[in-house]
């Protein structure tokens, strides 16, 4: 019997649930896995060749290596689609059973489709992510501003007596020749039983053009060579600032980027809310559809992914504050 990593406390026993509880219900499903594989390639094998014939009646006729290319990758990239398409509900199914079952074992919540979603308006204004992005009822941004907002993969649930809800973001803005990635990652929510007398919030340095104050807030100096290095710290309180910013949670804050495999985390103490922000690859993934479903490498990967998380709301939260 395999034995994952359980490398959180939280995580103890989870290979004995696993092969008790969520093993079988992989193994059942693989044979959906293996049929629409078999079909991908039944009919994989019919387009290519399709393709390949139109392209050497394409280049008999007319001598064209364009059209001979195009009908290659035209080939190719038809069969990509379709075994995309029978991939889809299977790979959904997947991700769903692991990344849930995770999640309940540890006492979390995880839902594909995001309903809490994050205040972007609010997050803008603390410089925690880009502005411009408007929400609508549906999470998507009208296409209109040429800016658009997607959101997925929402995990909820206490640490440290205080609630969090986690999301990942996808930000993206159109320019005329193309669509670009303006903030990738995950958006993390605390949420606080006391309120805060001030509000706190955290930008990465900006080296020679750093900023001696944000909004009504003012730069707060802190002891801490490393971390000045990295961050910029503004306050309307700066007594509240430096106890919230003890050396304990700076260490954490320096150590938590290597630790989520992350980059430009940033983060604010909000009228009672720890707000982070943080880039991060794509996670939560089922992987590949090529290996059986019941790989352990694929729910260990989730297993970490979800493990980075913990390290998050630890690193935070774990201070006593």
């Amino acid at each position: 019997m395999h034995r994952f990593n359980e490398h959180h406390p939280e995580f103890k026993g989870f290979s004995d649930y696993y092969h008790r509880e969520v093993f079988p219900l992989l193994a059942a499903q693989d044979g959906q896995r293996l049929e629409a594989l078999r079909k991908a390639k039944l009919y994989g094998v019919g387009i290519a060749i399709s393709a390949l014939t139109v392209a050497v009646i394409g280049y008999v006729i007319t001598k064209s290596l364009k059209l001979l290319v195009f009908a290659v990758f035209g080939g190719g990239a038809g069969v990509f689609a379709l075994y995309a398409r029978l991939m889809k509900s299977i790979r959904s199914e997947t991700k769903d059973r692991i990344v849930g079952d995770i999640c309940s074992y540890v006492g979390w919540t995880f839902q594909a489709d995001v309903e809490d979603i994050p205040d972007l308006d609010l997050l803008a204004t603390y410089g925690l992510l880009p502005k411009g992005y408007k929400i609508k009822p549906a999470g998507i941004v009208s296409l209109s501003t040429g800016k658009h907002a997607s959101f997925e993969d929402q995990l909820s649930g206490e640490a440290h007596g205080a609630q969090f809800t986690s999301v990942e973001a996808h930000l993206q803005h159109k320019t005329d020749d193309s669509i670009r990635t303006a903030f990738r990652g995950q958006v993390m929510t605390l949420t606080f039983p006391q309120k805060f007398l001030g509000k706190t919030v955290v930008h990465r340095n900006k080296g020679i053009l750093e900023r001696k104050t944000f909004g009504d807030m003012k730069r707060v100096g802190l002891v801490d060579p490393v971390f000045e290095k990295y961050f910029d710290v503004f306050s309307t309180d700066q007594v509240e600032a430096r106890y919230l910013l003890d050396p304990t949670f700076i260490q954490r804050i320096v150590d938590l980027e290597k630790s989520v495999d992350g980059t430009t985390i940033r983060f604010g103490f909000i009228d009672g809310q720890l707000l982070i922000v943080v880039g991060t690859p794509n996670r939560f993934e089922a992987g590949s559809m090529l290996k059986p479903l019941t790989s352990p490498e694929r729910t260990q990967k989730i297993l970490d992914e979800i493990g980075a998380v913990y390290d998050v709301v630890d690193g935070v939260m774990s201070s006593n504050r």
